[in-house]
């Protein structure tokens, strides 16, 4: 009785994953909406409102220049015509979008079914759009500050590079990592309430664990080259800077590498996703 129904179990299984994927398509309103409600409610009662998406990495990025470069003395990268400072900033903003897209849209998933359960509980509800709402809200933001870090580009250096033409192709791969992380995150911290606390102090380690205030050969020159080399974040760092910054770009090699442990992983997340989300509502 059981060797029967192991197939069919799986067949059940195996069929919800296309189901779900045309349920993101067809309820495409509702994902822009979840988008528009979440940026909407991050500034709804500040006097500037949206116009906060600009200022907010502006801010840090003045705010940990003035840390980093003038009080602990980092500088590196040196562009004919503009200071130490100026250079560092432009480093540490172009490794900082990256980074706030990815910890951000990860700190949001691991506790997006919890902090909707009055959606979840609903039979007819589609949950999968919620991790995907998530991150790609955190792209908005993302893209905004991406364009705010090209206008300052161009403003200093009078150029850019056309390797940004690249760039968009780099941050659908990204949103694949993304995704994958974050539908896997959101089961974890369904079942593991306590899971959302140890996933942001993780974050905060990532920050100093990846090449954002340091340059990478530092890393390498003490020995320690595998913390760029393993961590994905790295990549999506150094991949940023490369194409913005340095008009280069990403080795093929490692960009395929990444490409495929993103795709499935976000293959094989979306489909537990699927698979354990009739136990949500139970969980919460």
């Amino acid at each position: 009785m059981s060797t029967a129904s192991t197939p069919e179990a799986q067949r059940k299984t195996s069929r919800k994953v296309p189901r779900s994927l045309a349920t993101l398509s067809e309820n495409r309103w509702l994902i822009f909406y979840f988008i528009q409600r979440q940026l909407s409610q991050s500034y709804r009662k500040s006097f500037l409102g949206l116009l906060w998406m600009v200022l907010t990495p502006l801010l840090m990025i003045a705010l940990y220049t003035l840390i980093f470069s003038e009080i602990v003395g980092l500088r590196f990268r040196e562009t004919e015509g503009l200071t130490s400072v100026t250079n560092f900033g432009l480093y540490l903003y172009c490794g900082i979008i990256p980074f706030m897209a990815f910890t951000g849209s990860i700190n949001k998933s691991v506790n997006i079914i919890r902090s909707n359960s009055n959606l979840v509980q609903r039979v007819v509800f589609p949950i999968q759009i919620l991790p995907f709402s998530s991150v790609i809200t955190s792209f908005v933001t993302n893209t905004i500050g991406l364009g705010v870090l090209v206008a300052i580009v161009f403003a200093l250096e009078r150029q850019i590079h056309w390797t940004l033409a690249v760039l968009p192709a780099f941050m659908v791969l990204q949103i694949v990592f993304t995704l994958g992380i974050s539908y896997l995150m959101a089961v974890l911290g369904t079942y593991l309430p306590d899971l959302k606390e140890v996933t942001q102090a993780i974050t905060r380690a990532m920050f100093f664990a990846t090449p954002i205030i340091w340059p990478p050969e530092m890393a390498y020159e003490r020995g320690f080259g595998f913390i760029v080399d393993y961590n994905p974040v790295a990549f999506l760092v150094l991949g940023y800077r490369s194409m913005v910054l340095d008009g280069e770009v990403p080795a093929l090699t490692p960009t395929l590498w990444w490409s495929a442990v993103a795709v499935v992983l976000l293959v094989g997340s979306f489909a537990l996703f699927n698979a354990v989300k009739k136990n949500f509502p139970d969980l919460i």
